[in-house]
């Protein structure tokens, strides 16, 4: 029972944090279609159930996208020349980024 709810605890963070991926998506102005496109092949791997795909290559996958929103997160808040709003959402982006590969490196760890 305890080992259920934590999988849940884990699921809900990733999914909290590809919530705050595609909300810190609307504030980028070059890459916004890239990181949209990047939430939501993040969210399609939590969502749906590949059984063809290795668990270890869907994790691989998860932690490589993470670090490429993550990237273009830290990019586009290093290009900005002051703070304005716009920031906050890349900073909410990029806390995302960070959950989601947390968790996914703790997945594999765990295999």
């Amino acid at each position: 029972m305890a080992t259920q709810g934590k999988d849940i605890i884990k699921d809900l963070m990733v999914n909290i944090g590809i919530l705050f991926i595609l909300i810190g998506a609307s504030a980028v102005k070059d890459d916004k279609l890239t990181i949209i496109l990047l939430g939501l092949a993040l969210l399609a791997i939590q969502t749906f159930e590949f059984r063809s795909v290795p668990v270890k290559k869907l994790l691989t996958a998860e932690i490589m996208l993470s670090l490429t929103v993550s990237g273009v997160a830290i990019n586009q808040l290093v290009q900005s020349s002051s703070f304005r709003a716009p920031q906050a959402f890349l900073v909410a982006a990029l806390l995302g980024a960070i959950l989601v590969l947390i968790e996914a490196v703790r997945k594999y760890a765990d295999l």
